[in-house]
């Protein structure tokens, strides 16, 4: 019941897709999309009556912009109206004449799509623009963008829009197709041993409450060599699964950052509930960028360890060198005050060396061997 009431919920509505549906009322788009050629006045001039040509004329025109069917009842915009009636010099107001005559409406249609090689879509294209589709919805995952380059590509192709529920059914198929084909990428040739250990990532570990995922997915960071060794005994966990890192770089890398991203928030319960072919991918992405993750966080951890070991060799060589200096300091002082005070001795004309007391010829001498002079 559930997948039924997921599937009638709508991507698209008309009022998304009003900008490529419905011509802008800006004076350079009206300019722009709404103006006459010569062959095109010509063309407008072999019908009679100025409602049949106000007509014509409008439905030539929508057919190349927006590159729809002027439908019946239809009433254009009155500034495109009047923008288009001023080149035809006739009334605004014969519009209304010609909205009443449908059968005039639906055999000019059929003139101007022969005439132009305009198209009416078909099944064909339907499938057609699926396949064109499929790959830019695996990088374009918003629903009303990648339909606006859908309807781009069906003007290329002159085919004429299609109700706006043809063009969902399109983005749907084609959003469909390009997740199948990244599940099948990144799990879809696993064999039964490599599934089953994707799969007991969702167990418990032991009788312990946390997944094996869970577990992975919350490695210590702060750097210490006992967390060294728990990042590097969750990166061999990791790395027994056996996921080759290529899987990953044979689809868009925005593709499968998106479904890592996925990996990376669901829940293990969640997860366990999903459709195999899709589980399995997203464990699979989640294994290929956690291999990722763990190896950077064990070099990031090694080199911040690293760093930390070099900051305290650095201080205690500066520790030390200090205390080298502040004892070469005090030697340098006591010769110092030695000298001056044999110099002052020599002065005063004191001739032996014992009548000079100032000086402490023990430390003098400790000083003089320590300078290994």
């Amino acid at each position: 019941m559930e997948g039924s009431t997921l599937a009638r919920r709508h991507l698209l509505t008309r009022e998304m897709l009003a900008g490529h549906y419905d011509p802008s009322l800006d004076e350079r788009e009206i300019a722009r999309h709404f103006t006459l050629t010569r062959d095109d006045l010509e063309l407008i001039a072999s019908r009679r009556g100025d409602a049949t040509r106000l007509g014509f004329a409008m439905l030539l025109l929508y057919l190349r912009w927006p590159g729809r069917v002027l439908e019946a009842g239809e009433a254009p915009p009155m500034p495109i109206l009047a923008f288009v009636a001023r080149q035809l010099e006739v009334s605004p107001a014969s519009w209304g004449d010609y909205a009443r005559r449908d059968e005039t409406r639906r055999t000019h249609l059929v003139d101007l799509s022969r005439r132009f090689g305009h198209l009416v879509f078909s099944r064909a294209d339907f499938h057609a623009l699926v396949a064109f589709a499929m790959p830019i919805a695996q990088t374009v995952t918003q629903p009303s963008r990648l339909a606006g380059i859908v309807i781009d590509e069906m003007r290329r192709r002159r085919l004429l829009l299609p109700p706006v529920t043809v063009v969902e059914a399109i983005v749907r198929r084609a959003r469909q197709q390009a997740g199948d084909l990244i599940h099948d990428v990144l799990a879809g040739d696993l064999g039964d041993p490599e599934r089953a250990a994707l799969d007991a990532l969702l167990s418990r570990r032991d009788d312990k409450s946390a997944t094996w995922l869970s577990w992975l997915r919350n490695p210590p960071l702060s750097p210490a060599p006992r967390n060294v060794l728990r990042l590097i005994e969750r990166l061999d966990h990791v790395r027994a699964l056996g996921l080759a890192a290529s899987r990953a770089a044979t689809i868009p890398q925005t593709a499968f950052d998106r479904i890592a991203d996925e990996a990376a928030r669901i829940t293990s319960q969640h997860l366990a509930e999903l459709p195999d072919r899709r589980r399995l991918a997203i464990l699979a992405a989640a294994g290929i960028r956690l291999e990722e993750s763990l190896t950077d966080a064990v070099l990031t951890m090694m080199d911040k360890l690293l760093g930390t070991m070099m900051r305290r060799a650095e201080n205690r060589t500066k520790d030390k060198a200090i205390g080298t200096i502040r004892s070469l300091q005090a030697q340098l002082r006591l010769l110092t005050g030695s000298c001056r005070a044999l110099l002052d001795a020599r002065a005063r004309g004191v001739d032996s060396l014992a009548a000079i007391g100032s000086i402490d010829w023990e430390r003098l001498g400790t000083a003089v061997v320590d300078s290994n002079c």
